[in-house]
């Protein structure tokens, strides 16, 4: 749609879209890849739960705990066990 000119300006996007499709479609086929596994409940399922346990380093409550102590100086507190 951004190439047709849907959204207007459709000579200021043309190099922005040439660079997504790299000539080839790259974008198109991704898009196909993302559409046929989003009809596909049970591998969406499970693409999701993989992308959540593969985020790992990136999570947000790694993100968190690295700003409270770089930068406030802060420790986590720490959850009492009932032991």
């Amino acid at each position: 749609m951004v190439r047709d000119g849907f959204f207007g300006f459709k000579d200021y996007f043309q190099s922005l879209c040439d660079t997504v499709d790299g000539g080839k479609n790259f974008y198109t086929a991704a898009q196909a890849a993302a559409d046929k596994a989003f009809a596909d409940p049970n591998k969406r399922t499970q693409m999701s739960i993989l992308s959540t346990a593969g985020s790992g380093r990136f999570s947000s409550d790694r993100t968190i705990r690295d700003y409270a102590e770089k930068t406030w100086g802060i420790e986590a507190c720490r959850f009492p066990s009932d032991g």
